[in-house]
Parts: structure tokens; sequence; C-alpha cells
């Protein structure tokens, strides 16, 4: 049993409040939820609206069928969505919900108090035992939610799509909070960051965290000063990170380049979304993977994540700050608006045990970068004992100062770009979904993850032969990656939500695999499973 809800109004309306109490009262049900929104670069006005599917199984996308559920906060809402609401499905109209409006602030002298009491109609839909709703109800919203399962009794509709508690323990994320988590679980002691959507919010929980854990967060005066903040706090000897989207990181490339220069590690959130330029500042899109793998001006190591669930954004997040201490690179996490807004329940588990940077003590013949049998140069701080630590952007020889030495140079290049051949051997593998004798197999990344395994599932269910294999780790790619599968003798269909398919390149140029069909989307929104199973079923 589901129950598939849209929740539309103006931005200042309350339907975001009205998702997030939702979502909380249902995880403290132990309910199934996923849930998702759209909304407009404007803080009034326009059209936004949440997207919530309830259910007694796990979901972890949008369904993409008919709607179940329209509740109309304004008339553009009944336009656009009632035509999608299925036959027999409730439509909580512009008029009902402006009188649940004004029963709300008669009744509790607060017309805000009508979020409550729209919650309060949801969770009699779904047929919630009042005595349960009241046990977890927000503080002070007990009686507006009874009022809520009062109208829902009036209007004929509690207890029209039953949905059992089945969840049993859980943790609920959104996208950026587990980013954020799995750095300060990484051992991240600093975080500088400037606002841009759809990044905010990771900027917004480093900031709550702060006063309770040995962190440092500053809102810096833009980009390129949060960057070097971060690299400023690497060097001194904690581990830092900053956070942006496309637009602020293309103010960042001269400090990524800085960071592959002076061999200091640093970690950087980037959360996609449409371009060129400011695009569609609140959509969504895995649009930024070519300009990440390629940022910086010259050639130096990197390592690129795209995690597509909670529990693999939290321990790639964390896996990334010790691998970018231990290879001295920047390491790039890559996720997108539809991934940091959406919110769903976690059931794996989480080591919540902080990880810490560990210094090594050298005497006053410390050579910052020494050339040494591993490729790796010894890493120290400044302080922590004899050992003096020079560091320039200019090439420099084995203690750190300038030289334009022709022999020094090749060295030096040859040892950073070695690490490459180290981090191959440190690869994520991908994650398999279905029948490892599938004759066609959907190639994603990123967020596309859970759309695209219930997709698949769907369509093994009718008898087709397709299976998916998720990349949480997009750069370096190995043979050995993808070297289990046999996706040579196989139909391959790269699934990427952006206009040019740079992650099938990817793989044709480093693992000599030819993506013959690929379902790209491009117009600022999330798949939905049932818009990926019709155009996969279309291919296979």
């Amino acid at each position: 049993m589901e129950l598939n809800i849209v929740i539309g109004g103006e931005a200042g309306q309350g339907a975001y409040s009205v998702e997030l109490e939702l979502t909380e009262t249902l995880s403290r049900l132990n309910v199934y939820f996923f849930a998702t929104k759209n909304y407009m670069s404007r803080v009034r006005g326009g059209h936004n609206f949440h997207m919530i599917r309830i259910a007694d199984h796990p979901v972890e996308a949008l369904s993409g069928g008919k709607w179940d559920m329209v509740v109309a906060l304004d008339d553009e809402t009944e336009r656009r969505h009632l035509p999608n609401l299925r036959e027999g499905g409730i439509h909580l109209t512009r008029e009902m919900t402006l009188e649940i409006g004004v029963d709300a602030k008669e009744a509790f002298g607060n017309a805000a108090m009508a979020n409550p009491v729209l919650v309060g109609v949801v969770l009699a839909v779904i047929g919630t035992p009042s005595e349960a709703m009241a046990a977890v109800a927000e503080p002070g919203h007990g009686a507006a939610l009874q009022k809520g399962f009062e109208f829902a009794a009036r209007w004929k509709i509690a207890g029209t799509f039953p949905i059992k508690a089945l969840a049993g323990g859980h943790r609920k994320f959104d996208g950026n909070q587990a980013l954020a988590l799995g750095a300060i679980l990484g051992g991240c002691q600093f975080m500088a960051g400037y606002p841009m959507t759809p990044a905010t919010s990771i900027l917004h929980y480093f900031a709550e965290a702060a006063p309770g854990f040995p962190i440092h967060f500053e809102q810096a005066e833009d980009e390129i000063a949060a960057i070097n903040m971060a690299l400023g706090a690497s060097y001194a000897g904690v581990r830092a990170m900053t956070a942006t989207s496309g637009g602020g990181f293309a103010l960042m490339q001269e400090a990524v380049s800085l960071a592959g220069m002076t061999e200091t590690p640093i970690v950087v959130a980037l959360a996609q979304r449409p371009g060129p330029a400011t695009g569609l500042p609140t959509r969504t899109e895995q649009g930024d993977l070519d300009f990440v793998l390629h940022a910086g001006h010259g050639a130096f190591p990197r390592l690129i994540f795209a995690p597509g669930t909670i529990g693999e954004m939290i321990a790639l997040t964390r896996k990334g700050f010790a691998l970018a201490d231990r290879y001295q690179i920047p390491v790039f996490v890559l996720t997108d608006q539809y991934f940091a807004d959406s919110v769903r329940i976690c059931k794996e588990e989480i080591p919540l045990a902080v990880d810490r940077r560990e210094a090594s003590l050298f005497d006053a013949g410390y050579r910052r970068y020494r050339f040494t049998e591993e490729g790796l140069s010894p890493l120290t701080y400044p302080g922590l004992s004899e050992a003096l630590v020079q560091l320039d952007s200019d090439e420099h020889d084995e203690e750190g100062k300038i030289t334009e030495d022709r022999q020094m140079r090749i060295r030096q290049m040859e040892k950073r770009l070695g690490k490459l051949a180290l981090l191959k051997k440190e690869a994520v593998p991908p994650t398999w979904y279905g029948d490892r004798a599938a004759k066609a197999v959907a190639l994603c990344w990123g967020s596309t993850r859970l759309i695209v395994k219930e997709a698949v599932e769907r369509l093994a269910a009718e008898g087709v032969s397709v299976a998916a294999l998720h990349f949480g780790q997009v750069w370096p790619l190995t043979e050995e990656m993808a070297a289990p599968y046999g996706l040579g003798e196989k139909k391959l269909i790269g699934v990427e939500n952006n206009a040019g398919g740079p992650f099938a390149a990817l793989v044709k140029k480093e693992l000599g695999l030819t993506v013959g069909s690929q379902i790209l989307k491009y117009d600022g929104d999330c798949f939905t499973v049932e818009e990926l199973v019709q155009r996969l079923r279309a291919l296979c």
C-alpha cells in the first residue's frame, strides 16, 4: 500500500513546514517514506510543490505514477497537478485548505497552526491511530493534529490509504545532512563556505554542529575566500572542507590548482544544479562531472566520489578525508539538488566514532616534498616539532623552495602524478543490482542510484532481462571495478541526469566499454521510477 501525495502552493504559504513536520512524524511512527521538493528561486510567490511517497515497504524514489492525494494551497496547484490525480484519489481543494486556515486561527489564535492540522489530515488518511499520533506529536501540536483527524472524518477520507508502521529502527536524513555527518565523522574540524543553493544547508548543519564539536565554521565573504581558508586550515593541521555549487566552484579554480601543487589535503563538496551560468538555481542536474574532473589548471591527481544512498554518502564523505590526508590531494564529493533536498529514512548501520588526523613529528632535517620509495612525501604541520614546513605555489624542490630546475620539475611532477596509480588501488567498487546474467545493464552514478534500482527491479519482475550497475566513485575508474560483471558482452545503457552523458564518455575512455544507448534528462527535474521504467523498456 502506498500514498503518493503532492502539496503545492506559493513560497511562504507553509508547504515546506508541512513536509518537515509530516516527515518527522512519519519517522517517529516508523512508517516508510520518501520526500523531495520542487521549488522556485524566490522567497515569496511562484509555485513550489512537495512530493511525499508513504508506504508499508521501503521506498527511496518518486514513483512517478498518478497522485493519490493532491493538497492545494493555491489555485496553481490545482491547475498543474489535479489532471494527474488518479481516479478515486483525494483532492483537498483550495477552499478546503482555506477552511483549515480559518479554523486553525480561530482555535489556536495563529493561522500558521494550519500546517500541523494538514499533517493531521494526512496521518488520518493513512489510518494512524489517534493515540499513536498523540505520542509522537511535536510539542504543542497535539490538538492541531487531532483537529486534522476531525477534518478527515468530516470529509470521509480517514483510513482511505491504510499504511502500517513497519520501518523499525532507523534514522531520518536529507542528503546534505548525511554529507555533513560524514564529514564530521571523517574528522573535519574546519569548514568554510559561502551560501549557494543547493549546498547552503551543508553550511547550516555545520554551523549548528560546531558548538558541540571541536569544529570551526566560517561563512566567508565569497567562494574564493572559503576554499583558501580551508587550505590554510589544512596546512595548519586540521582536516578541512568547503561546499558550494557550480557557480561558486568556478571561482575556486585557482585554489584547487594550488591544492594540487602544494599537495594540501582538502575535501570539496559540490552540490550540482543546472547551468550554464545561473541556469536553474533551485533545480537538479548531474552536469558538473567533466568540470570537476578537469578543475584547476595544470595536471595533478584527484579523487571524485558521487554517492547514491544516505549510507554511501556518509561512508564515502568520511573516507574522502582519510584519502585526502593519505595522498595529499583534493577529494571531491558530488551531490545535486535532488539528493541534497530529498528526505528519507536510513536503516544502514552508521559507525559514529569520529576519525582523527594523525600527525608525524620530524626533526630540523625535515623536507616537505622529499622523494620517497612509496611516492608520498612526509606530511606534518607547523609548530608540532622542529620541522620547518615550507610550501609555495611555484614549482619547488624537496624543501619547498622555489625552483626552475628542469630535472627537479620532472621529478616533482612525476611524483604528484604517480599518486593516481596508488589511488586506483583504493578504488571503491560499484554496486550491482539484479541478475548477473541480464542481457542489458543500466549504468548510473551519483543520485540516480535508487531510482534506477527500483526501475530495473520492476522490469525484472515483468521478465525483462535488465540489471543495473551504480558507480559511487567516478574517478579514477579502473578495469577491476568493472571486471566481475562481463560488461563487454552486455547491452550498456547510460542513465544520467544531464544533457551530454559525460559518464558514458568516461567509461569509454577509461574502461574501453561502449555505452550503446543513453537515457538523459536535463529539464531540471529528477527521474521518476515510472518514467525510467518506460524508457528502459523501450531499449531492452
